[in-house]
C-alpha cells in the first residue's frame, strides 16, 4: 500500500511540473531578465558598454529569432545579419571595455528587446529553457 501512495505522489509532482513548463515565465523572472537586457543596451547607448553587453544583446537577438521561428512574437525588425553588423561596428570602433551603439543601432536593438519582452510573456518555460540550452551548447562549442 505504501508503494502505491508513493507512486501517486510522484505522479502528482510530475503533472504539476509539466503544467508549470507549459506556463510563461513568472513575471518577476521576466522583469529581471528584461531589466538586465535593457540596462546593457543603455550602457551601449551611453558609450560605456562592455564586451559582455555586446554578447548579451546578441544572445537576445539569436533567442528572439528562435522564438519567432517557433511562432512566439512578431518577427524581429532586423535580420541576424543586421544585429551582427551593428554589434561588430560597435566592437571595432570602441576601445577595450567601452563600446557604443550609434543611434541607428540603438533603435534596432531597442525594437528587438521590446519584441523579446513580449515573447517572454507568451512563450512557455519549456520552450525558453530549450532555447537557453541550445544557446549554451553553441557558446561552449564556439
Amino acid at each position: 500500500m505504501k508503494h502505491w501512495a508513493h507512486r501517486l505522489t510522484q505522479s502528482s509532482r510530475r503533472q504539476r511540473a509539466v503544467k508549470t513548463e507549459l506556463l510563461p515565465l513568472p513575471k518577476p523572472i521576466r522583469d529581471v531578465l528584461s531589466l538586465e537586457y535593457h540596462l546593457q543596451l543603455e550602457a551601449l547607448r551611453a558609450g560605456v558598454g562592455s564586451l559582455m553587453a555586446l554578447q548579451s544583446v546578441m544572445r537576445v537577438a539569436i533567442a528572439a529569432g528562435m522564438l519567432s521561428e517557433l511562432g512566439y512574437g512578431k518577427p524581429s525588425t532586423g535580420s541576424l545579419g543586421h544585429y551582427e553588423d551593428a554589434a561588430n561596428s560597435a566592437f571595432s570602433s570602441g576601445r577595450e571595455g567601452r563600446f557604443r551603439f550609434d543611434d541607428e543601432a540603438f533603435r534596432l536593438f531597442a525594437g528587438l528587446l521590446t519584441n523579446h519582452d513580449a515573447q517572454l510573456e507568451a512563450a512557455p518555460v519549456k520552450v525558453i529553457d530549450g532555447i537557453a540550452k541550445r544557446l549554451e551548447r553553441h557558446c561552449r562549442a564556439a
